[in-house]
C-alpha cells in the first residue's frame, strides 16, 4: 500500500475516532432545559458559576459555588478541583462560562458543560433559582418607563445590550450611523441589561445583543445576534415607510 494511501486511511480513521467520541459524549453547550436536566441526571454534579459574588448574591442555580472568572486567582482554584468530575457552568448571558470552559477543557477536565446564554436564558423558563428571596429591584428603568420609551412619533430601534459583550460593541457604531442616516425617522435606544436585570427577565430576553423596533409600541421586527449592516439597514428601511 503506497504512503499517501496509508496516510489517508489514518486521517480517516482519526476523524471517525473524534466523531464516535463527539457522539458519545453528547453536546456540551446545552440550552437552559437541557442543562438543568443534564445536571440533575449527574451523580455528584458540581456546579460553577463564575459570576461576579455581587451578581451571585442576586440569585444563583441551587448548589452553585462561586468562582470569579474576572478574581486574579481563577485559574489557581479551578486547577484544584477534581479534573474527573462533571461540571456545570454559567454565568449571566454565556460570555464568560465559554471561556471558563475552555479553559477547564484544554487543562485536562473531561466532562464539561455550558448553560447557552446563561442565566437570562435560565430565568427565561423559570427555572428555580436559590438565594434571591427578598431581592431588592435596582433597575434604572421600570417597566412603566420603559413602555413610555417605546410609543413615539419616530419609529423606536431598542438595542439591549452589555457593555462586556463584544458582539454588542461591534453593534454600537452601526447603530450610531443608522441614528444620524435616519434622523427624524428612527430613535435609536441602547438598554443595558446589566443596570436593568429585572427588566430583561419580565422582558423574557434570553440572549443578546438583541434588537428590536417599534412602531407605536408595537413590535414590528426583531434580531437576535450581531446583524450585517445592509441587513440593518433594510430593517430600518421597510420599518420607517409605513
Amino acid at each position: 500500500m503506497s504512503n499517501i494511501k496509508i496516510l489517508t486511511l489514518l486521517t480517516l480513521m482519526l476523524w471517525f475516532s473524534h466523531s464516535s467520541c463527539q457522539q458519545a459524549g453528547g453536546p456540551t453547550n446545552l440550552d437552559a432545559v437541557a442543562f438543568n436536566q443534564k445536571m440533575l441526571s449527574t451523580d455528584s454534579a458540581i456546579v460553577i458559576d463564575v459570576r461576579t459574588p455581587g451578581e451571585f448574591a442576586q440569585g444563583y442555580i441551587n448548589h452553585a459555588v462561586n468562582i470569579n472568572f474576572n478574581s486574579a486567582d481563577f485559574e489557581t482554584s479551578i486547577d484544584k478541583l477534581d479534573k474527573n468530575k462533571s461540571y456545570f457552568v454559567y454565568c449571566y448571558s454565556g460570555g464568560r462560562s465559554s471561556k471558563a470552559a475552555s479553559f477547564m477543557r484544554s487543562n485536562g477536565f473531561t466532562k464539561v458543560y455550558e448553560l447557552m446564554n446563561g442565566m437570562l436564558a435560565w430565568k427565561s423558563k423559570n427555572l428555580p433559582l436559590a438565594g434571591a428571596a427578598g431581592q431588592v429591584n435596582n433597575d434604572m428603568i421600570s417597566m412603566a418607563e420603559y413602555k413610555k420609551m417605546l410609543v413615539s412619533d419616530s419609529v423606536v430601534l431598542i438595542d439591549y445590550y452589555a457593555p462586556w459583550c463584544e458582539p454588542c460593541k461591534k453593534l454600537k457604531p452601526m447603530l450610531e450611523a443608522i441614528q444620524k442616516q435616519y434622523k427624524g425617522k428612527i430613535t435609536v435606544l441602547r438598554l443595558d441589561i446589566d443596570e436593568n436585570k429585572q427588566l430583561a427577565t419580565d422582558l423574557s430576553i434570553d440572549a443578546i445583543p438583541l434588537l428590536k423596533i417599534f412602531h407605536k409600541g408595537t413590535e414590528v421586527w426583531s434580531y437576535k445576534g450581531l446583524i450585517g449592516v445592509e441587513d440593518l439597514k433594510k430593517a430600518v428601511e421597510s420599518n420607517t415607510t409605513r
